[in-house]
């Protein structure tokens, strides 16, 4: 479904070497370091929750290094386009919704039986707001416009994705939530999809 550039792989040893004059680091490295950064509610320019350690731009860096990233020129990009896509969230009413909530949790993990079978995933937040839940999943696929995001729709199966997590927020809290796919490289703006 994804190319194989784009898919995040298996959990191992990596170290990410550039092929090209104007390296960039992949397209998972960079989703990656943006769910870490929203599941710690870390951004740039000094807004991240107390005691969180060192700075963004070197938790960027160190986590980039993780992921397998030693090329200096494929740091920086990792950082400036992680950077890029926090801030461009920040500045959205979302952002400022969530970190009014009354509750707010991310990567939220639940174990269900369906049909005589477990069924497990990850949400990547859930907050409540004035008694009423909502889910949000973050994708930071690029995206160029309105077909392009139908087509990704389909192919991606983030629809069935997010149609579980609310049949699970629905058993396990006994309340319908909101649904909100918040798209943070829509045209190079965040969109909300809610469906």
């Amino acid at each position: 479904k994804l190319s194989k550039q784009e898919r995040t792989p298996p959990q191992r040893v990596w170290r990410v070497v550039p092929a090209v004059k104007r390296p960039q680091a992949p397209a998972w490295v960079i989703g990656s370091l943006v769910h870490e950064a929203l599941a710690a509610w870390r951004f740039p320019n000094g807004v991240a929750p107390v005691g969180t350690g060192p700075s963004f731009e070197h938790w960027t860096e160190a986590r980039a290094r993780e992921y397998g990233i030693t090329d200096a020129r494929q740091l920086a990009d990792a950082l400036r386009r992680t950077r890029q896509i926090l801030l461009r969230f920040r500045s959205h009413s979302l952002y400022d919704e969530m970190d009014g909530a009354d509750r707010r949790l991310h990567e939220v993990p639940y174990s269900l039986s369906v049909d005589g079978r477990v069924e497990s995933g990850i949400i990547d937040a859930l907050y409540q707001r004035e008694g009423s839940w909502t889910i949000v999943e973050f994708k930071t696929d690029r995206v160029r416009d309105r077909d392009e995001l139908e087509r990704l729709l389909v192919t991606e199966d983030y629809l069935a994705q997010a149609g579980r997590y609310v049949a699970a927020v629905e058993r396990l809290l006994a309340q319908t939530p909101h649904l909100v796919l918040c798209l943070l490289n829509f045209a190079g703006c965040v969109r909300l999809y809610r469906p």
